[in-house]
């Protein structure tokens, strides 16, 4: 592996392994912006939240939709202007790249807590000054203070929901307390495109003057619509001065970049009012929409979505009248791909655990069917994936939609791009999540059109509103409930139901009920909290940008948090440890039930020690079948846990007017988690890591990735409609070559036959991760799948590294 020296750190030359060949092919402009990305540390950014601060003092007691309107409207205004050097598309959310912008009706309470330990904190720190601690706690902190979501919900929640689920890792439910909901799929092809900033302030003022004021029905309506027109006067503003901006910077620049600069200030001034009419200003409309509603809220996940399918008549056209190149069109659409990599989500130190790597969650689409079923592939379809091989930054997240029809050449590209070994694209098969969307309500041409969010979570353009994470659960801890009688062992608190004592449970079905009680008390616990969450955000968050950009919401005269969307569904919730739950129910069936090796009492003895002088239980307990391994004595415990799952959360009605959603991926919360969760009868030891996503347990799919799938593709994953999630890791040898990656599509299209909704690969040995922890300076650039994203690896805490290692990497296919 060859090394470059041009990342720059505190003005240190670091070396960074990457491959010759991908250096050199690099285009010039984008090697620079991709060098610039690494010399930005994460830092702080408080300029949202004095803004917002400031309009709320002067606003109080007007309609808190009106008042965020109006704080989006001042940061737009004052905010820092900045225009690298190289940039062609402009603008962050925060003052510089990389910086986490700090929304304080939201983030206050944990601001306050954590500001002299942000800095070192062992998980996505972030820098911030002196000056800025002092502006936060006189100018911005007392205002906010008993305001914030935070706070109300801790008095509102019930005392033994809060004991449950926050701060213990049983279940989290903390995530959506400390940010706005985000998780949308925003109208970029639908409303943004063909209407723009200006067109979409006149269909509000159209339905505002056609309100009849006499009708109390209509004052809400009228205030939502109020605040859509001073949104659309914000992303005006917001335009204009980095039109402004990139001029005032062009008559100091040299003649060439003079001229780039003008291009791009022609863009802004255009798009602040108008629609596009090229391919560079749909791009930068795009990008002021993506920053800008991370603006409004601070909360991750608003996907870009299926951009192949809304920018390919700009290209075609750009193509057709000579406007670009190919090549210029390539180098345009990389120029964005390192924004999407510049924007930070900036949580507390517990939930920076579950979602750690700085990402945003932006997750683009390509491939798929259009609404008549035919291939949608198209040439910016590829474009995309070339961009992720030429960028390989974190992100945004590339997904890919496949079916038994994408073109051969399509599969191939992908091919190639996963076995790079930067985790993309996320690969989803195309049947299972149309099936998800009909599951959701969809008609047969809109559930086509559906793209992702977030990690891996099915969604619809411009249509469908649908909360992703109202908390995570664990199944290791279900068992654990059910084996103590509702005692969580690591605190010696009873968190769970109290079963019964597992010793009178005199068949195996027994046991397994309680199981799936203490799963349905978890379920339970998040539904309660959840409800007072969404009221919070429907009070304290509307969203009027993020609404306009959802189709029936300007028609409804209603915000998202309040119906307004066409579809409406969850919020999701996140089930852990799907293995840990079915390989301890196979072992306890099998050593305590059937063969009669172990009694519960000396299997609970061994659990409560961890094992630790219980060596022999402990083999005996590894020894029992294990998922992973298409053997369907433990592979049905799968089916059971599914089934039970979508049952429980059908019983659950949301006060957005949909069903509570299951989902089975972990982001990154299988090891904070995991390290709740006492010794289990798999043979996993207390602390450790659980299952990611729908994966076997670390280490424990011996017989190869065919089995993996088989295991995987026995219970029906549309009716967790929130997304599964499937890690498997090669080593790169195996996938090298022609051979190889013929090898790899023949086993891509092994997974479209079965009914298995997503699969994504790691691609990299032992050996260059353990470099990596060693001398991360020299391995800054090294990207890896986490879960449903990649992160860079020496950005993560060691746990998390870990736990990635241990995950069973195959040397055949």
């Amino acid at each position: 592996m060859a090394t470059r020296a041009e990342e720059i750190e505190g003005g240190t030359v670091v070396s960074l392994p990457v491959s010759a060949e991908w250096e050199a092919d690099l285009r010039p402009r984008i090697a620079r912006l991709r060098a610039q990305y690494f010399t930005h540390k994460p830092s702080v950014c408080l300029e949202r939240a004095l803004s917002y601060t400031e309009v709320f003092k002067e606003t109080e007691g007007k309609p808190m939709v009106i008042r965020r309107a109006k704080g989006l409207k001042r940061i737009c205004e004052t905010k820092t202007i900045l225009i690298q050097d190289d940039e062609l598309i402009v603008g962050n959310a925060g003052r510089k790249p990389r910086t986490g912008i700090l929304g304080p009706e939201m983030s206050n309470y944990w601001f306050d807590k954590e500001l002299d330990t942000l800095s070192t904190r062992p998980q996505d720190p972030y820098i911030v000054d002196e000056e800025q601690k002092q502006l936060f706690r006189e100018q911005i902190y007392p205002y906010w203070k008993g305001k914030t979501v935070i706070e109300h919900w801790l008095k509102r929640v019930p005392a033994d929901t809060r004991a449950l689920g926050y701060e213990t890792g049983v279940i989290d439910v903390e995530i959506k307390t400390e940010s706005g909901p985000g998780e949308i799929a925003p109208g970029y092809g639908e409303i943004l495109l063909p209407k723009g900033w200006g067109g979409i302030r006149r269909w509000a003022e159209e339905r505002l003057a056609a309100l009849d004021p006499a009708d109390p029905a209509n004052e809400e309506k009228g205030y939502f619509l109020e605040a859509v027109i001073i949104a659309m006067e914000a992303m005006g503003i917001l335009a204009r001065r980095h039109a402004d901006a990139a001029r005032e910077l062009a008559r100091r620049s040299s003649p060439e970049r003079a001229a780039e600069l003008e291009k791009v200030a022609e863009v802004c001034d255009w798009i602040a009012t108008e629609p596009p009419r090229t391919f560079h200003e749909a791009l930068q409309l795009v990008w002021f929409a993506q920053f800008s509603l991370m603006i409004e809220l601070n909360a991750p996940s608003y996907s870009p979505n299926r951009m192949d399918q809304y920018l390919f008549p700009y290209y075609e056209a750009a193509l057709q009248s000579g406007e670009l190149t190919h090549d210029e069109a390539q180098e345009l659409l990389e120029c964005l791909w390192i924004k999407f990599a510049e924007q930070c989500w900036i949580l507390n130190a517990n939930c920076c655990q579950y979602f750690a790597g700085y990402q945003g969650f932006f997750n683009v689409t390509a491939g798929g069917v259009k609404a008549d079923g035919e291939d949608a592939t198209n040439a910016v379809s590829y474009m995309m994936l070339q961009a992720t091989m030429d960028c390989r930054l974190n992100s945004p997240s590339v997904a890919v939609r496949l079916h038994r029809n994408c073109p051969e050449e399509f599969l191939l590209k992908v091919a190639e791009l996963a076995r790079l070994g930067t985790g993309f694209p996320a690969i989803h098969n195309d049947e299972v999540g149309i099936k998800a969307l009909l599951r959701k309500g969809a008609t047969t041409e809109d559930a086509r059109d559906w793209c992702l969010v977030g990690c891996v979570e099915p969604n619809l353009p411009g249509k469908l509103h649908q909360w992703s994470d109202y908390g995570h659960y664990n199944f290791g801890s279900a068992v654990e409930f059910a084996l103590f009688n509702g005692e969580h062992l690591l605190s010696g608190r009873k968190l769970g139901l109290e079963t019964g004592d597992p010793n009178d449970f005199e068949t195996f079905e027994e046991f397994e009920a309680a199981v799936m009680a203490q799963l349905a008390n978890e379920l339970r616990h998040i539904a309660i909290q959840g409800h007072i969450t969404e009221a919070l955000h429907r009070d304290l968050l509307p969203c009027a940008l993020a609404s306009s950009l959802i189709l029936d919401c300007i028609d409804n005269g209603a915000d998202l948090l309040r119906g307004g969307a066409r579809y409406k569904r969850g919020p999701g919730t996140l089930g852990i440890g799907i293995a840990d739950g079915v390989n301890s129910l196979a072992a306890v069936k099998k050593l305590v039930y059937d063969e009669k090796r172990l009694t519960m009492d000396e299997l609970r003895e061994a659990l409560r020690a961890d094992f630790e002088g219980y060596e022999e239980v402990r083999d005996l307990c590894l020894s029992a079948p294990k998922y992973g391994n298409d053997d369907d004595a433990v592979d049905q415990y799968v089916r059971h846990f599914a089934h039970f799952v979508v049952a429980e959360h059908d019983k659950y009605d949301t006060l957005t007017g949909g069903k509570m959603m299951p989902s089975w991926y972990p982001v990154s919360s299988n090891v904070p988690q995991g390290m709740t969760v006492a010794a289990l009868p798999s043979g996993r030891k207390a602390g450790k890591p659980l299952a990611d996503g729908v994966s076997p347990n670390q280490g424990t799919d011996r017989l190869g990735p065919t089995a993996v799938l088989r295991s995987v593709g026995k219970f029906q994953h549309e009716d967790l409609d929130g997304g599964t999630l499937l890690n498997v890791k090669f080593e790169p040898q195996v996938l090298a070559g022609e051979e190889g990656l013929q090898r790899f599509a023949a086993y891509l299209r092994a997974f479209l036959d079965l009914p298995i909704y997503h699969i994504q690969f790691n691609v990299v040995d032992e050996k260059t991760l353990r470099c990596a922890q060693a001398r991360p300076d020299e391995y800054r650039s090294l990207l890896i799948r986490v879960a449903g994203y990649s992160a860079f690896f020496v950005e993560l805490h060691e746990d998390i590294q870990n736990d990635i290692i241990s995950r069973t990497a195959n040397a055949r296919l």
